[in-house]
């Protein structure tokens, strides 16, 4: 069994985006909703970042990337 959660969304750009320029993406993962990634014999707790581009047709792409939470 798998679920997923969303914990946080945010919305980088919208309307006629200017072409050719590259737009930075930081987003500051939420303390008390975060932990290291952990593997287990009986569960894992992993953490991915989708990023999702709705172009003006409504055509949609996205696509996931794993992402490795440590603790120092």
């Amino acid at each position: 069994m798998s679920i997923a959660t969303e914990i946080q969304n945010i919305q980088i750009g919208d309307g006629d985006v200017v072409r050719k320029i590259p737009i930075p993406i930081y987003m500051v993962f939420p303390r008390l909703f975060t932990c290291p990634t952990l593997s287990t014999a009986n569960f894992k707790l992993e953490f991915e970042v989708n990023i999702s581009v709705v172009f003006e047709d409504n055509h949609l792409v996205s696509e996931n990337f794993p992402i490795y939470i440590t603790r120092f």
